[in-house]
């Protein structure tokens, strides 16, 4: 046990240097759930200014957001739009497969009166859909949470704002609850996984996507869904690690770190048979597919490396390739 744990933090102990290495230690969100296994970070900020977006996805998503009366109506109506008010999100879930766990966890700006009004309305109006909870807080203080019921489903989604730029999310109430509790205690986030909390904190919060999931927990979510001999291989990894930068092109940058080397040296080449593999299938499919012509752009870009019981994969979109794919979809 302690072995694999050394291991496992010296193998994370690789990925900044593989990942971004000019980048110091950051902080964890301080509102993460202390039993978090997964996280990403995406910051819309750093996104939305980028070239690509500015020049390619700008002008689409803003007819999208036109284009639909009733959330038109309800962005008018909150004083927000997603484009300008939206810093960041972050996505932090526990291990298992219970769906009523996990936080989401948005910065940005919101007009707290508006929002509040619109939810009393809403629930006034539609109490099947929304409803007004009172939670205690401590020290007779109380804040509403917001259940929203998703359309088509049974399930709900608890909404809560921690500050006028805070918005909390989650299909548990519990985890709303303890994140407003910990934004009123102004404490630093403790993890559960300690190791887990160094490799979160070595992720770059600029960067347009930033990821960090454990082994254990990436195999739970996926193993029913993959073939019987890439399951077991994802047993033997203890963490992955990972960010995606845009600007005028994508770029991936993803670090595994293994329980030993033999794994690893495993994963490498099932990740280099399944490249190539991945080559001949989509260059086989991709007539009149531009999808297809993409993806197998990406898949030619993908590098396979690393040493020991780390694995490293990168992959990237150039520039020149996506103003094609764009060009070819006006």
């Amino acid at each position: 046990m302690l072995r694999s744990r050394i291991a496992f933090v010296l193998a994370v102990g690789l990925a900044p240097a593989l990942l971004c290495p000019a980048v110091r230690a950051a902080e964890v969100d301080p509102l993460v759930p202390a039993d978090t296994q997964s996280y990403l970070s995406v910051n819309l900020r750093t996104v939305f200014e980028s070239p690509l977006f500015k020049s390619q996805l700008a002008g689409p998503l803003k007819d999208l957001l036109g284009e639909t009366p009733e959330v038109k109506e309800i962005l008018g109506d909150l004083g927000f739009d997603p484009m300008k008010d939206v810093d960041r999100v972050l996505f932090a879930m526990p291990g298992g497969n219970d769906t009523d766990r996990g936080l989401v966890i948005v910065h940005g700006t919101f007009d707290e009166a508006k929002f509040k009004k619109k939810a009393e309305d809403a629930a006034r109006d539609n109490g099947e859909s929304l409803k007004v909870h009172k939670v205690a807080l401590g020290n007779g203080v109380t804040q509403q949470v917001w259940e929203v019921t998703l359309p088509g489903q049974d399930a709900s989604l608890f909404v809560a704002l921690a500050s006028n730029k805070v918005m909390l999310a989650s299909p548990g109430k519990d985890y709303v609850v303890d994140a407003l509790k910990q934004h009123r205690a102004g404490k630093k986030a403790k993890l559960e996984n300690k190791a887990f909390q160094a490799l979160v904190e070595k992720l770059d919060a600029k960067q347009g996507v930033s990821i960090a999931v454990l082994g254990k927990s990436l195999s739970a979510a996926v193993a029913d869904v993959l073939p019987q001999g890439m399951a077991d291989a994802l047993d033997k990894v203890e963490a992955v690690g990972g960010s995606l930068t845009v600007t005028r092109e994508v770029r991936l940058e993803l670090v595994v770190a293994s329980k030993e080397a033999r794994s690893a040296e495993a994963i490498r080449d099932t990740l280099d048979r399944g490249v190539k593999l991945g080559m001949v299938g989509l260059a086989l499919l991709t007539e009149g597919r531009k999808d297809l012509s993409l993806l197998l752009e990406v898949v030619k870009t993908i590098k396979v490396s690393g040493k020991g019981k780390v694995v490293a994969v990168s992959a990237r979109l150039t520039a020149d390739v996506l103003e094609d794919f764009f060009k070819k979809d006006d």
